[in-house]
């Protein structure tokens, strides 16, 4: 049993090394009218997609942004057209949803254990498009998403490529601001640090 510490170290660690990035995904979004619109991530990271939402009556039905979201290969990317039914990742179709905005998260994992997970590997770039529902206009919403490899440069490059890896959408910008919050999800892997750090020490005793 003594043995058993070591992986629960290395699982506290990863869940509290992990970021998440934020994108808020409407047409609002500034980060959208850019060229080529990039998140970095490393391995274990998330990316959250945050569903435009509506919290009042002031938009008709009909107008809220509903969007279908591919995964798609590079030329696909760039033609801003998805090619099969199959890459069909999410769905925001819940705008006026009760209990809030739909968050829709991706996790860069370089293995999964699930048959229908993707797999991530460092030094590569995934490629998000979207269709919108509510709408027949050809609007094109698309996003790159780039897994860095491990860190190796000096101290001061390390914390400027930290400061890269803030959350994706500047709170500052006018966007569609009632689409939620994100400063709770950050926490999430520092609990579950402090949590598994009383078994740590008994394992050690």
């Amino acid at each position: 049993m003594e043995f058993l510490w070591a992986p629960l170290l290395g699982l506290c660690c990863s869940l509290a090394a992990a970021d998440r990035h934020i994108v808020f995904w409407n047409s609002s979004n500034p980060k959208f009218r850019e060229e080529d619109y990039t998140v970095h991530v490393r391995l274990n990271d998330y990316l959250d997609i945050i569903c435009p939402h509506y919290e009042d009556d002031s938009v008709a039905d009909a107008a809220m942004e509903r969007y279908t979201l591919y995964m798609v290969e590079h030329q696909e990317y760039v033609a801003c057209q998805p090619q099969s039914k199959d890459q069909v990742r999410w769905k925001c179709n819940q705008p006026g949803a009760k209990h809030g905005p739909e968050k829709l998260s991706e996790k860069f994992q370089r293995f999964t254990p699930f048959t229908l997970g993707k797999e991530f590997k460092e030094g590569h770039s995934y490629y998000y498009i979207s269709k919108p529902i509510h709408h027949q206009e050809n609007q094109c919403l698309k996003l790159k998403v780039t897994v860095n490899g491990k860190i190796t440069h000096s101290p001061q490059a390390h914390a400027n490529s930290q400061e890269k890896r803030l959350p994706a959408d500047d709170p500052e910008v006018q966007v569609l601001h009632s689409i939620g919050q994100s400063a709770a999800p950050r926490l999430f892997p520092l609990v579950w640090a402090v949590l598994l750090l009383p078994l740590l020490l008994l394992q050690t005793q």
